[in-house]
């Protein structure tokens, strides 16, 4: 209880002692003063910067800022006091900033680094990634080439704000390919989507978050899948050459404000946008990545309007019901045949208004549907054209490989890119597999041999367990037969066996083990990793989900390991269960029906 009072009052005088101090101190003269003042020129931007009815701010931004006054606290004993002053534009937060600032003012507003802007201000290191993308109404076609753009769009109007990477971007393109759009200026980032959506035939820059979040709204926007910017990142900015930039990079690259980062991320733009945005800023095919992000959207779109559709029905079935008992009491209390006339009038127009909605939301529903498959064959094609370069890669890395004149790096850098074309082939296949899966295309089934498949898949593995030091025990004697198709098979127990190596700790032993009960095949993986929560346990069959645990020596995870799992063994007529808590390991059992 003394310890808790102690921290209490230490808070208080932390807060009623932070003295305003000015904002034109140095980092060195804070430093020798333990305390002082930081002026922070803000626009409000949502989700980074976010103004209250009551005047109170939040946002990603805000927190970050937050964060480095108590960083300076715990880690140097210095007492911060934040001012902070909203600005109606970006313009007036750069032109602070860049002309005759003091040493303790920064400025906040998704401010893109650019090397022109390098020159004029000082930038801290990027703290979130900074991507745009092409957006448009939905009037406009989608192009998919540099020549369709050229074609097209100059009888089209930009939106944008100037002075920003927005207006410079879509000015270097009217430029490099000599297309006269016009372009209309707001004053903030806020208003591109309504400038977008105020009139047909518009279109501009805009952040890939705001565009997600947009997209989430099920605003009529769509993107353009050419032409898009990915910058250095968004920065603080603060006067050029001020000490300022080690405290303020001190702080972006410590832990605490990883922690800070991912957690406002997850707050304000939801945990997909923030797995797809971790996607892409590590490296990942972000045009492949934004496109399975969009069909997923489609696809909710698709659910909600079904749902509809049958909640249409629901209350149309009832308002029959309705209007028929009241006609039968009317008909009890009036003349028949006038209350039978009256009746059907009423009948008719009913059915026709309700033929007309059923008509207007078949119509809805066939566009989405339209609209669904063509995503579906643009991924398919996609990923297919995407294979003949990556193999040519990997065939030429080969062929590099082979020349004994190479230096020990030079073989090193050869085989990484050989890896890394290797993993977009596995990447493209699982795309591939997954498209199939959702679109149940299937083959004719015949009889496999378990063991034949399973026996395989662990040699397959052999080498990555033993790089963990990870022992194989297979327990598979007979034959074991059942009805359907190896490439399913083989699907299922090799992502079942790579996940049981991905988990485990190293020296660890994994069991697989075939038994035969009540007619079935009964399949065990068993692993001595981490084990699953409760939560996992009803994310983990999601599709792109990543749960809690992660793979023991840094492997990646793409989050489809155990949908394809699924839907494959659902597929195969199949049962699976697990058996898994914490610190305990995992068992899956996969059950066939056996022949």
């Amino acid at each position: 209880m003394r310890a808790v009072s102690s921290i209490f009052f230490t808070i208080l005088y932390f807060f009623f002692t932070t003295g305003v101090s000015g904002s034109d101190q140095t980092w060195a003269e804070v430093q020798k003063r333990k305390k002082g003042e930081l002026t922070i020129y803000y626009r409000s931007t949502e989700p980074f910067l976010i103004t209250e009815a009551d005047g109170t701010l939040r946002g990603l931004e805000y927190e970050m800022m937050v964060g480095f006054k108590y960083f300076l606290w715990n880690k140097y004993g210095i007492r911060i006091n934040l001012n902070w002053q909203s600005k109606e534009s970006f313009k007036y937060v750069f032109g602070l900033i860049k002309n005759n600032p003091n040493e303790g003012e920064f400025g906040l507003d998704i401010i893109s680094r650019t090397l022109k802007r390098e020159e004029e201000v000082g930038f801290s290191t990027p703290y979130f990634p900074d991507i745009q993308v092409l957006v448009s109404d939905k009037t406009i076609p989608t192009i998919k080439s540099i020549q369709e753009f050229k074609e097209s769009f100059e009888q089209y109007t930009a939106v944008s704000v100037a002075e920003t990477t927005y207006d410079l971007y879509l000015r270097n393109l009217r430029a490099k390919y000599k297309v006269d759009f016009n372009i209309i200026y707001k004053q903030t980032s806020n208003e591109i989507v309504p400038g977008i959506l105020e009139q047909p035939g518009r279109f501009g820059y805009m952040d890939l978050p705001n565009y997600l979040i947009a997209l989430n709204q099920n605003l009529a926007i769509k993107r353009q899948p050419i032409l898009p910017i990915k910058g250095i990142g968004f920065s603080v900015i603060f006067k050029k050459g001020s000490d300022w930039a080690e405290p303020i990079n001190e702080y972006l690259a410590s832990p605490e404000y990883q922690i800070l980062r991912n957690k406002g991320i997850q707050k304000y733009l939801g945990n997909d946008v923030y797995d797809l945005i971790e996607s892409i800023s590590q490296g990942e095919n972000e045009e492949m990545v934004l496109l399975l992000k969009e069909k997923e959207l489609v696809d909710k779109e698709l659910m909600e309007r079904s749902k509809q559709i049958q909640e249409q029905e629901y209350i149309t079935n009832m308002l029959i019901a309705c209007v028929i008992i009241v006609f039968l009491i009317a008909y009890a209390l009036y003349n028949r045949s006038k209350i039978k006339s009256k009746a059907n009038k009423i009948l008719t127009a009913h059915r026709l208004m309700i033929e007309n909605q059923n008509e207007l939301l078949s119509k809805r529903n066939n566009e989405l549907l339209e609209l669904d498959e063509e995503k579906n064959n643009f991924i398919s094609i996609l990923s297919h054209d995407l294979r003949a370069p990556i193999n040519n890669i990997t065939a030429l890395a080969g062929l590099l490989a082979m020349d004994d004149n190479l230096t020990e790096s030079q073989v090193g850098s050869i085989n990484h890119v050989a890896a890394e074309s290797r993993r977009l082939n596995k990447m493209v296949t699982r795309i591939l597999d997954v498209e199939r899966i959702e679109s149940k295309s299937t083959e004719d089934f015949r009889v496999i041999d378990l063991t034949e498949v399973i026996e395989r898949v662990v040699s397959n593995y052999k080498q990555q367990a033993l790089d963990k030091k990870i022992t194989l025990h297979l327990d598979a004697e007979g034959v074991h037969n059942v009805m359907g198709l190896e490439q399913y098979l083989f699907h299922v127990f090799e992502n079942l066996l790579s996940n049981a190596i991905k988990f485990s700790p190293l020296g660890e032993a994994i069991w697989i083990r075939v038994i035969e009960k009540d007619g079935c095949h009964l399949i065990n993986f068993t692993d001595g990793g981490p084990g699953m929560s409760e939560e996992d346990q009803q994310l983990m069959f999601k599709k792109f989900q990543r749960l809690s645990a992660k793979p023991t020596a840094g492997e990646r995870s793409t989050g489809l390991g155990l949908s394809i799992v699924a839907k494959y063994t659902e597929l195969l007529d199949g049962k699976l269960t697990w058996e898994s808590a914490p610190n305990e390991g995992t068992t899956f059992t996969v059950a066939l029906k056996a022949v």
